[in-house]
Formats: C-alpha cells, structure tokens, sequence
C-alpha cells in the first residue's frame, strides 16, 4: 500500500473521531436543555391553570358571599386555601426553573 494513502485514511480517521465525541457530548447537551425547557413549560402551565381555577373559584365564592353574607365564615378559608394555592404554584415554578437553570448549566456541553 502507498503510505501516503495509508497517511491520509488515518489522519481522516483521527478527525473524524475527534469531532464525533465532541458532537455527541453536544447532543446530549441539547437533548438536557430541552428537558430542562419542557419542565419550566410545564410548571408554567401548572402555574397558569392553578391561577385560573382560584381566580374562578374565588369569583364564585364572593358571589356567594353577596348573596348571603351569614356564609362569609364558611368562604373565608376557602379564599386563604385558594391563595396558598397560587403562592405554592409559584414557588414550584421558581423552584423548577432554578433547578433547570443549574441542570443545564452544571451538564457539559462538549467532553473535556
């Protein structure tokens, strides 16, 4: 065999090698970041759908209220509960988005 060739089908080989590693840290990189997007999207809907059914709720609960004030004791915790509620969505949203953030942050995205 001509060595030249020989020289040249090793030193293809050698950069192909050398970028695959590097290409498939990269994919991992953008398969984790995209994990970590979705999971912000989905805390986000939580959070959303968690805010409508209290602002529904407690539309409902206050024209109860107007309509029989003799049940404002009954409603009042009712409206505390719907509000906690909405702070602990909130605080699953942070949460999850922190936790995202140091995810894809912290994973490497090409091999050392």
């Amino acid at each position: 065999m001509n060595a030249q060739i020989v020289d040249a089908v090793n030193q293809t080989n050698k950069a192909v090698m050398g970028s695959a590693a590097n290409q498939g840290a990269a994919t991992a990189y953008q398969k984790v970041a995209q994990a970590a997007a979705f999971a912000v999207q989905d805390a986000t809907d939580y959070s959303r759908n968690i805010e409508n059914i209290a602002m529904t709720a407690q539309g409902v609960i206050v024209a109860k209220m107007l309509e029989d004030q003799s049940n404002i004791p009954v409603y009042t915790p009712v409206l505390a509960t719907l509000q906690e509620m909405v702070v602990a969505a909130s605080v699953n949203l942070a949460t999850v988005g922190t936790t995202a953030t140091a995810i894809a942050t912290e994973f490497p995205a090409t091999k050392s």
